[in-house]
């Protein structure tokens, strides 16, 4: 069960372009999940309404973000990505509506921070959910085979700064 709960929630280590799709398979049927929960509490109240936004959508959010945190980390980048992938889009987006309503140069206004929008928007959906990972070691998380995974002397010197234990010789002397 800690596995499950490291794997969803954790923002450390990477996973594989398989993982990440899996994960989002989950995600979005959590998400429905969720959204059902929440519209049936705003049907009920809106005091319990913004109880289960916090209890729910919240955690749903932090989960997204450990997910594509760890995707990113599989292609060397940094979580700071994800303001390039989802906020800037969001934020040109807004910009784009007023601009909308000014006659012939609003139009153009409008369309250049429109497209610049749907241009990272497409970017990050390539290089997170479309492009394979770094191949061994990364800046953000280390490479570990299956096999170093599964072995308790799996040693990180990134994380412990400590150094990696010494190679046992075998009785021949090799």
């Amino acid at each position: 069960m800690e596995e499950l709960f490291e794997f969803l929630f954790g923002a450390k280590g990477r996973i594989n372009l398989a993982q990440h799709w899996r994960s989002l398979v989950i995600f979005s049927v959590a998400g429905l999940f969720a959204a059902v929960i929440l519209f049936a509490a705003a049907a009920i109240a809106a005091p319990l309404f913004i109880v289960m936004v916090v209890i729910v959508f919240i955690p749903w959010l932090m989960w997204g973000f450990a997910i594509h945190n760890e995707r990113l980390h599989d292609r060397n980048k940094s979580a700071w990505w994800l303001l390039v992938f989802y906020v800037v889009p969001g934020v040109l987006g807004h910009f784009a509506k007023p601009a909308w309503l000014a006659g012939g140069a609003g139009m153009a206004l409008h369309y250049a921070p429109a497209l610049a929008s749907f241009a990272l928007t497409i970017w990050g959906f390539a290089e997170i959910g479309c492009l394979r990972g770094t191949a061994g070691p990364t800046n953000t998380a280390p490479f570990r085979s299956p096999a170093e995974r599964s072995s308790a002397l799996c040693y990180d010197t990134q994380i412990s700064g400590g150094e990696p234990p010494k190679k046992r010789k075998k009785p021949d002397g090799r």
